[in-house]
């Protein structure tokens, strides 16, 4: 034996001395109910105290036995866990055999009824316990309940049911209530499968009446749609005493008749006490305790619904009303409504009521104490009811039974807002801008009257008075419609009312016809003068130029424009009211630049290393867009600016200054402006000490030049007189003046100024070659053959020494020295002489 199977053996054992006395708890039903052919389910459940085993054996005895010799029972076996061969008819349902004992047998006969024993095992623990099956041939009837009482009006419950269940033959019932089938909602199925209780039950819900009473209600037992069987009972509906009226005669008599009704009973739960009955017409008491109630003479106030009422131990009982009808002609007709408002338009509709059987067919309707005609119907209808409706209203009806009286009196008001309602003005006319102005609203009929007014003025704040005049004070010149409301129920408007104020011209503006794009000079140029709005339209235009009142008319003409009409314009528009003045209007004129100056600062003289700005000034537009400057020599400044500024200025920048002006539509060029820059007295210093000792040196030079030529001349000279003796002679040198035109721009002194040098000499040697022509600065020579003589001439400014220079040269000369060749002889002067040129010497 393995070492497992010991430790098995060893917690048996020890179990079992634990637990020598196990106790069984068992739960099954005491008693079983079937039915041949149907299935019977045993509900079982158990447990043992100590011990947490499941069933190791589990027999079904059929009325077992015990004997007392072997301890043992003994009986037909129904089940066996432990042989599979005996359980065909059988099923155990608890299949893990722990705490369920349940079984379920198939199709059980009538001999299966008796003791049924379950024999349970576990260990060396052993239980019995026992069941009674009752086995009938035919399906038993099922049960009923009912409440204690059943009362009219009052939803009862009532239950079917049957001592009965298996989950394989499931059984339901069916209702029924006086042969009708109950509805599916009103019940309800369900079944119990305990060890307490084991049954199939139906509950039905319904609410009796008293006609339920004596009725039967049955239940029945079906099983795959066959009725097995049924149990009815009767029903006891307690209720309270059910009456009914009947007519000795028809129930409608004339008057005078006599009529008998009767107050018969028809059931009463419990029954009635004493027999008394209390008749009532139209819910008010006779006061009569007979069963029958007798009317003489009958009158039509006696037409009406009559009841009569009795009592049981429910309470009282009452019959439904019966109506007795009196014929009798109409009477109290009254028109409905009695008072009546409507606005016009509206649908009015008017009722003839009168109390008269049978009803009448025939109506006459009166307005004011006069018939309508056409209206026969008990309505008056008017679909849209107007003004003219407005009055007093009758009617008279008429039936088979003969004519009634005419009704009382009934009132149709038929009410309209404001008719024809106009604006007056009562001030003075025409109106003017800023005057006050009183309107007044009126109307000619109103129902009711006029309780308020409302003004809609656009340009005042005055929206609602309660009176009919209003007063506008400072009435603006473009015053809108003013429209006022007569309100009564409703308000009306009045035709919106022009003020036609009268005002001074407005808006009035300076309009440029053409050109329509920039203004040149020399273009056609036309104004005119527009306005939005005048009244009275007919108008007087007037022009202005810088303030000046200059012409009438609306337009104003150029045909060639100049810069010179430039200015302020502005127009006048009048009427007889007033008038208004236009914005000024800038004319502005574009034309090429034009009267261009230059200025100097800080003047035309200034003296070197300091700054000096010139600055071009003109006339133009649009403004100038490029500035162009030049010098004396004629040549561009890389400047384009407005100003030219010069610093530090140095003595060689002296001299003249002109600009030109560009903008889109041209060029202008200023005259030339001198500027003389001059040395400053350090500069003077030293340029004396040093032109001094150049002179000196010069002096030298001259007095030994001077004696060399003498001796050399005096040479040359006899040669001369001995080859050509006809040609001696001498000349001299004459000054030319040069007739210049006259010119108004300030004397322009070229080269630079300095007094220092103004005692300086100036040289020129002139060399005379035959037939040649001499240029500025060029040497000049004058020969014969082989004769040369060199001449020179010595400047002394204001000294007249030599012929050719003049004693006071005009300004514009200084510097410039001038020589003309003069022939002393035989001979008359040469032509050549006309083509001797001039010779400047600058320094």
């Amino acid at each position: 034996m393995s070492l497992l199977h010991l430790s098995f053996l060893a917690v048996g054992f020890l179990a079992r001395g634990l637990c020598k006395n196990p106790q069984w708890v068992v739960s099954r039903p005491a008693e079983l109910y079937a039915w041949e052919g149907m299935c019977v389910q045993i509900p079982c459940s158990y447990k043992i105290i100590n011990i947490n085993q499941p069933l190791e054996h589990i027999i079904l005895y059929q009325n077992p036995q015990f004997d007392n010799h072997s301890r043992e029972f003994s009986g037909s076996v129904l089940f066996d866990l432990k042989n599979d061969r005996m359980n065909r008819k059988i099923d155990f349902l608890g299949k893990d055999r722990r705490d369920n004992c349940s079984m379920l047998i198939h199709k059980v006969m009538v001999n299966d009824s008796g003791i049924l024993g379950l024999r349970m095992k576990v260990w060396d623990t052993k239980w019995m316990t026992e069941v009674k099956l009752n086995v009938t041939e035919s399906a038993p009837q099922p049960y009923i309940q009912l409440p204690q009482q059943l009362q009219e009006s009052q939803q009862v419950t009532v239950t079917c049911f049957l001592k009965y269940y298996c989950s394989l033959n499931p059984v339901s019932f069916l209702w029924t209530l006086d042969g009708q089938k109950a509805l599916p909602q009103q019940v309800k199925n369900s079944y119990s499968l305990k060890a307490e209780k084991i049954s199939t039950e139906s509950k039905f819900t319904f609410t009796p009446n008293w006609t339920h009473h004596g009725k039967e209600l049955t239940c029945q037992l079906q099983h795959a749609n066959e009725t097995l069987s049924e149990k009815t009972v009767q029903l006891d509906v307690k209720h309270t005493p059910k009456l009914t009226i009947k007519a000795s005669t028809l129930q409608e008599v004339k008057e005078g008749e006599s009529v008998t009704l009767r107050c018969l009973l028809q059931s009463s739960n419990p029954k009635i006490q004493g027999g008394t009955f209390i008749w009532y017409k139209d819910g008010e008491n006779k006061q009569n305790e007979d069963e029958n109630l007798v009317l003489n003479n009958v009158n039509w106030q006696q037409t009406g619904n009559y009841t009569c009422e009795t009592v049981n131990e429910m309470g009282p009982g009452k019959s439904e009303p019966l109506h007795l009808q009196v014929l009798y002609s109409p009477r109290l007709s009254k028109v409905f409504p009695v008072d009546i408002t409507v606005r016009e338009n509206d649908m009015v509709e008017l009722i003839c009521r009168t109390l008269a059987y049978p009803p009448p067919t025939i109506f006459t309707w009166y307005q004011d104490e006069e018939v309508i005609n056409g209206e026969t119907n008990q309505k008056l209808r008017f679909q849209e009811v107007t003004r003219q409706r407005t009055g007093q209203y009758t009617c008279q009806a008429e039936n088979s039974e003969g004519l009634g009286k005419v009704s009382e009196r009934a009132t149709l008001d038929v009410q309209y807002p404001p008719t024809e309602v106009t604006i007056t003005i009562s001030s003075q006319i025409p109106i003017r801008e800023g005057d006050s102005v009183t309107l007044s609203c009126s109307y000619n009929q109103s129902n009711p009257p006029v309780r308020r007014y409302k003004w809609r003025i656009p340009f005042s704040r005055k929206h609602e008075t309660f009176t009919k005049n209003l007063t506008i004070h400072d009435i603006p010149w473009n015053a809108e419609t003013v429209t006022c409301w007569a309100c009564s129920f409703e308000c009306s408007q009045a035709a919106p009312l022009s003020l036609d104020v009268q005002y001074a011209p407005r808006d009035v503006k300076v309009i440029l016809v053409t050109p329509k794009s920039d203004i040149r000079s020399g273009d056609r140029v036309q104004l005119r003068c527009d306005f939005s709005f005048s009244q009275p339209r007919n108008v007087h235009y007037f022009w202005t130029q810088n303030g000046k009142r200059f012409h009438e008319g609306r337009y104003l003409n150029w045909s060639s424009i100049t810069p010179e009409d430039s200015g302020l314009y502005s127009c006048i528009v009048t009427n007889s009211i007033g008038e208004a003045h236009s914005l000024e209007w800038n004319l502005k004129i574009q034309y090429a630049p034009r009267h261009l100056q230059v200025s100097i600062v800080p003047g035309d003289t200034v003296m070197e290393t300091t700054s000096v700005v010139l600055i071009c000034e003109a006339d133009a537009n649009p403004a100038i867009n490029l500035y162009t400057w030049f010098d004396w020599k004629g040549q561009k400044i890389d400047n384009s600016g407005r100003k030219l500024i010069l610093w530090p200025v140095m003595t060689h920048q002296s001299g003249a200054y002109w600009c030109q002006g560009t903008n889109k539509l041209g060029t202008g060029e200023s005259s030339p402006v001198v500027l003389t820059v001059y040395y400053s007295p350090e500069t003077i210093g030293k340029r004396t000490g040093l032109g001094l000792g150049v002179c000196l040196a010069i002096l030298c030079l001259a007095l030994l030049g001077f004696q060399f030529i003498r001796c050399w001349k005096k040479i040359r000279g006899e040669q001369f007189f001995q080859e050509q003796p006809s040609r001696q002679g001498s000349f001299f040198i004459r000054k030319k003046k040069i007739r210049r035109p006259h010119s108004t721009a300030p004397p322009q002194p070229l080269g630079y100024y300095n007094p220092a040098v103004e005692e300086r000499s100036d040289y020129a040697t002139l060399q005379l070659p035959p037939g040649a022509l001499y240029l500025e600065t060029s040497p000049v020579s004058l020969q014969t053959k082989d004769q040369s003589v060199t001449y020179a001439v010595v400047q002394k400014p204001h000294r007249g020494d030599y012929e050719n220079v003049m004693p006071q040269p005009p300004p514009e000369e200084d510097g410039l020295h001038y020589s003309e060749l003069i022939l002393f002889g035989e001979r008359g002067r040469p032509t050549v002489q006309e083509r001797v040129e001039y010779v400047t010497l600058k320094h």
